[in-house]
């Protein structure tokens, strides 16, 4: 079975209805979106008369003020937990089949966190998304494994590790193995490529990860029946354009799976 990657569209400063022609143009069959992105007039309808299927929402993303993990007053947790319901049921309309949030910077707050995600998984479930937890380098939970752990600790059925490939750089974890770890507690997976030490969103190949990276990663997506699309969460260097590195990255991707597939007979 083909993973197809998926386009993060939220990085490109464009008009929107444009960065969809061009994605389009590009091959993708599906986008990431941000709550807000397909809020432009006629954006909506130009995403249906292009046949792009929108595959992962992040939901927390631009947040209003008010919404925070962090803060110490009950009524800002609840803000967000409100906000994050009535972004899954938007979701639900864009047809979105994923959601992620991502957690707070304060440990001392994931007591209230691991309550609020286990009503927003709930709340998931009911529109028929999976609600994923990204881990996050210099947050609460900065690495995969304890946020795998995190995951299976809160111990709700439609709760799920969002595996970043970036990220894992940062952590000095190996993607495959965590993938492997997670098996069907894995709901989504994004990829980029950064020094290993900022957060960069390069194309996959422009920094630290490797074509036998990704090969690995790859390969463990198939083995443990991972059905998703693969995130492509980029932001253009100087010398490139976001359209063409979704572009190069696409062409990849589809190419180590076959490969891959090659091998494999």
């Amino acid at each position: 079975m083909t993973l197809f990657p998926s386009a993060c569209v939220w990085a490109e400063n464009g008009p929107i209805d444009s960065t969809l022609t061009r994605v389009k143009q590009t091959a993708f069959h599906y986008i990431d979106v941000e709550p807000t992105t397909l809020d432009a007039p006629g954006a909506l309808q130009k995403q249906k008369d292009l046949g792009l299927q929108v595959s992962c929402v992040a939901l927390d993303h631009n947040a209003p003020a008010g919404c925070s993990w962090d803060a110490r007053s009950d009524g800002s947790l609840r803000k967000m937990v409100e906000h994050l319901k009535a972004t899954l049921a938007k979701s639900q309309t864009l047809g979105a089949k994923v959601g992620y949030v991502g957690p707070g910077k304060d440990r001392k707050q994931l007591k209230a966190f691991r309550e609020a995600v286990g009503e927003l998984a709930e709340a998931a479930a009911q529109q028929q998304i999976k609600l994923c937890l990204e881990h996050a380098p210099g947050s609460a939970l900065s690495t995969g494994k304890e946020t795998l752990a995190f995951v299976n600790e809160v111990g709700h059925p439609n709760f799920y590790l969002l595996l970043d490939t970036g990220h894992t750089l940062i952590s000095n974890e190996r993607a495959w193995e965590l993938a492997e770890s997670a098996g069907n507690r894995l709901g989504y997976v994004q990829m980029n490529d950064n020094d290993g030490k900022k957060d960069l969103h390069w194309a996959l190949l422009d920094g630290r990860l490797t074509a036998d990276d990704l090969i690995r990663t790859l390969a463990a997506l198939h083995k443990i029946g991972y059905g998703g699309t693969l995130g492509l969460e980029l932001k253009p260097k100087l010398r490139t354009t976001l359209i063409s590195d979704f572009s190069r990255n696409h062409n990849l991707l589809l190419r180590l799976q076959l490969e891959i597939e090659r091998q494999a007979k």
